[in-house]
């Protein structure tokens, strides 16, 4: 389902082509000095405009899709994390080796050994929406990294030990480096995804809503050269005058 702002900028070249065919309309009478404003720059300043539009949603669509992916394959990680450990403590290792494996669990859920006050946790669960969804892209990047080291280190500790092998299947040394894989190659698709998706984005962005040469300023500089040649009481302007144009909103 496309976002209210993915609508904004359909909604915006969709209206800039209903401000050229009114331009159109005009005949002989819409006759622009500036190159840019004449019909045929428009029709092709609306077209690219489309096309980056499209990109940018279909790269957005498949970011999100990577996103979802790297969500789903790292949510049961803190839980399988806390299962591995628990059958490695009871298979009479020394209590430091056990303690090995608890403090890196620790770290996969995120718990200091010393809580800060008022802090349970150092990154969001591994579930947390992130990157093209919510949330600030370089720390919730860092924190799934972290999360691929800290289940690597657990994955080295536990299988330096002969004794370590269980009986279920979904505990043994051979299944914990398949998900260590799972979730590395997960994370590592959400990288290379973000390239990509940030150039579409930006491509999109530069044409409809550069200073002076995006489609929207060309937009309210075309209104204003109909408003001087017919005056702001013409119909001609009452035509063009209530088609909107808007920029997205910043971030703050």
């Amino acid at each position: 389902m496309s976002s209210a702002t993915e609508t904004g900028h359909t909604k915006n070249v969709n209206n800039f082509l209903q401000l050229i065919n009114y331009c159109a309309g005009l005949g002989t009478a819409y006759n622009p000095t500036l190159a840019a404003l004449k019909t045929t720059n428009l029709t092709a300043q609306q077209a690219a405009c489309d096309a980056a539009v499209k990109a940018a949603g279909a790269a957005t669509d498949l970011f999100n899709g990577l996103v979802d992916e790297r969500m789903m394959a790292f949510a049961p990680l803190q839980s399988y994390a806390t299962q591995i450990v628990n059958a490695f403590s009871v298979i009479g290792l020394p209590k430091d080796t056990v303690k090995g494996a608890i403090a890196i669990n620790r770290k996969i859920q995120g718990k200091r050994a010393t809580p800060k006050k008022d802090t349970a946790t150092d990154a969001p669960a591994p579930g947390t929406p992130v990157d093209g969804k919510s949330g600030s892209v370089s720390v919730a990047q860092q924190s799934y990294d972290n999360y691929v080291k800290h289940f690597g280190n657990l994955v080295g500790w536990v299988q330096l030990q002969a004794s370590y092998n269980p009986n279920e299947p979904e505990l043994k040394v051979a299944a914990l480096n398949a998900y260590l894989q799972k979730i590395d190659q997960a994370n590592k698709a959400v990288i290379a995804g973000q390239v990509p998706y940030s150039n579409a984005l930006n491509s999109r962005d530069e044409l409809m809503y550069a200073p002076k040469t995006g489609l929207v300023d060309t937009a309210f500089a075309v209104k204003t050269y109909i408003k001087s040649v017919f005056k702001s009481s013409s119909p001609q302007f009452k035509q063009v005058s209530g088609i909107a144009f808007t920029r997205p909103r910043k971030k703050r």
